[in-house]
């Protein structure tokens, strides 16, 4: 699921610079898009991660 973070991050650049915001209102979005992803990734991973490794 990890190799699945960057593909989800990088091809929601373009969609969310089709409104009306300025670049650094895109990048502040992209980086909470990538911070929700990243987090999310990380919860669904752990039952598959053993006790010493979390």
């Amino acid at each position: 699921m990890a190799a699945l973070i960057y593909p989800i991050t990088a091809t929601i650049r373009p969609f969310l610079a089709t409104g009306d915001h300025s670049d650094a209102e895109i990048e502040r979005m992209h980086q909470a898009w990538f911070k929700s992803v990243t987090r999310q990734v990380s919860l669904w991973v752990r039952p598959y991660a053993s006790d010493g490794n979390w």
